[in-house]
């Protein structure tokens, strides 16, 4: 096989590869994302088993869920101002003011509450770092 040939199929494969992560991380089934690949669903499940896909499917789910992480924070001062103007809207329903009320001091306590694990992490990241 020459190396353009190895070239080729590698690179389609993992193209098939990353075209069943989208289809899981999506949320199909492997029946599915299989499907949608071109693939079928026995080889599907054979490259799930493979170390390689798991890496590539963590890696990949860990690069969704910081954009998704990212859009939020961009959004969150519209949240913010939303939340605030539902809960000091003398005309809006009391049950939505009081859960927006609600829900801004829940987000609230979280921020503080993964700030502050946060720097205990680090903290501990740090000694663990000096003990080395």
């Amino acid at each position: 096989m020459s190396g353009e040939t190895a070239r080729h199929i590698l690179t389609r494969s993992y193209a098939r590869e990353g075209a069943l992560i989208a289809g899981l991380l999506s949320g199909q089934t492997l029946t599915d994302a299989a499907k949608g690949t071109g693939i079928s669903r026995k080889t599907a499940w054979r490259l799930k088993q493979s170390e390689e896909f798991q890496r590539r499917f963590r890696e990949a789910k860990d690069e969704l869920l910081s954009c998704a992480i990212a859009r939020l924070h961009r959004e969150s001062l519209g949240f913010i101002a939303t939340l605030s103007g539902i809960s000091s809207d003398e005309t809006a329903q009391p049950s939505a003011r009081v859960q927006a009320a609600r829900e801004g001091l829940f987000a609230l306590y979280r921020g503080i509450e993964i700030f502050g694990l946060t720097a205990r992490i680090s903290r501990l990241e740090a000694m663990a770092t000096e003990g080395k």
